[in-house]
């Protein structure tokens, strides 16, 4: 029996390289829904031509679909109006900068838009679209006034091509099973000069190398890849765009006893393993954590915000 060709899923390389199996605690869920993977013989692969780190065999995508449709629109926080902490701990004033530095425009479509937090917050001189699977959060987003053009891409109808500014894209990237497919569809509604500005996790951050396969990033479900600025910038050639701006970023605003704290956790989450590897009977919470990766990330710089820009 042939083993099977692994091609990355950004470059087509087949250069890639068995990183181990995800480490997702029991029971599994996305958005807070519970899905089945166990039937799947997911890995985790990094290429070794572009170096993006992918999920394999692809997860279907009905079943996350279903998970993202079915999820109560209070699984992630983004509207500030519900609370207002959100906009310093997920630095939104950082974000606008960016997206006003570089925006040709203000016409604006987030893809992933949610409950439209973000939009809301960009205020009444932008025009705003969104693209939603969840239909309670993009139910809320179109009562603050986005225009919602449908639950996924594919549903984006060819009236809306080059129709936009700029298109944010915020902690969706790790999200896309085929993302050059995806950057590419995105291109199509971006007017020629326009931007996407997106965020996601940063597989070049020194916590996540130091960690690998254990990174908690990697174990949620629904992370399915996961870039860094050489792979997203050879994501974005190949979809026809050309990466304009790099810069690290924090994702959520932590205090620094989260980080101190991270260490000792992180000790005895390796102790767990090691237990668990000598089949040492573990009480069931434990296990759990055991089975699991890290319980804490070691550092806050773990994200990036990039601007792709579709030339002129």
């Amino acid at each position: 029996m042939h083993e099977r060709v692994i091609n990355c899923r950004v470059c087509g390389s087949e250069r890639v390289v068995r990183l181990g199996a995800p480490r997702y605690r029991p029971p599994t869920k996305v958005a807070g829904v519970p899905i089945r993977v166990d039937d799947l013989d997911l890995s985790l692969y990094r290429c070794s031509e572009c170096d993006y780190q992918f999920v394999a065999p692809v997860i279907p995508q009905e079943r996350l679909l279903a998970c993202y449709r079915e999820s109560s629109g209070s699984n992630w926080k983004t509207d500030p109006q519900v609370d207002a902490a959100i906009v310093n701990q997920r630095y939104y004033a950082n974000k606008r900068a960016v997206l006003e530095r570089f925006s040709p425009g203000r016409q604006v479509l987030d893809f992933g838009c949610y409950d439209g937090g973000f939009l809301k917050y960009l205020g009444a001189e932008w025009q705003t679209a969104g693209i939603e699977p969840s239909t309670v959060a993009a139910g809320i987003a179109a009562g603050h006034g986005v225009q919602i053009l449908g639950p996924t891409i594919d549903a984006v109808g060819a009236e809306h091509n080059a129709s936009f500014d700029a298109i944010i894209s915020f902690d969706v990237l790790e999200h896309l099973p085929e993302p050059v497919a995806t950057l590419s569809a995105l291109r199509r509604l971006l007017r020629p000069g326009g931007v996407m500005v997106v965020e996601t996790g940063n597989s070049a951050a020194l916590a996540w190398r130091l960690t690998g396969p254990a990174y908690p990033y990697c174990g949620i479900v629904e992370h399915v890849g996961f870039f860094n600025e050489r792979s997203l910038g050879v994501a974005g050639r190949r979809a026809g765009l050309e990466l304009a701006h790099f810069q690290r970023s924090c994702h959520t605003r932590t205090p620094l006893w989260y980080y101190i704290l991270s260490y000792p956790r992180a000790a005895v989450y390796l102790a767990l393993r090691a237990l668990r590897r000598l089949r040492v009977p573990l009480p069931e919470h434990l296990d759990v954590i055991a089975q699991g990766g890290f319980p804490a990330t070691f550092g806050d710089q773990d994200h990036f915000i990039a601007v792709l820009r579709r030339p002129q």
